[in-house]
């Protein structure tokens, strides 16, 4: 009985260790141009990239992963994600979504 719930448990830990990447393989939302509004929102470009905690979307799911600020405006942040699959996502948040590491 015991070994039947030490199985339980170590499914569960490796289903959500993968939760993150089976649930995000597209693209992430990020914001819209309108939203965005780079015609009145001028952008700065990070000299290097800064260490961020991020609430990223996408279609299945919203995460907060850790990622890396690399531009901003007065309301919106560009993060870099580095997903556990290998894959590496640009998209634009709004600033109250990001957290400094």
């Amino acid at each position: 009985m015991g070994g039947q719930t030490r199985y339980q448990n170590d499914l569960a830990q490796r289903i959500e260790a993968s939760a993150d990447v089976s649930v995000t393989r597209p693209m992430p939302i990020g914001l819209t141009a309108a939203e965005l509004d780079l015609d009145h929102n001028q952008v700065t470009t990070a000299p290097t990239p800064i260490p961020v905690r991020a609430f990223v979307r996408f279609h299945e799911a919203v995460i907060r992963p850790e990622c890396e600020a690399i531009a901003w405006t007065a309301r919106a942040v560009k993060v870099r994600v580095h997903m556990k699959s290998g894959a590496t996502h640009e998209t634009w948040v709004w600033a109250s979504a990001v957290d400094r590491r």
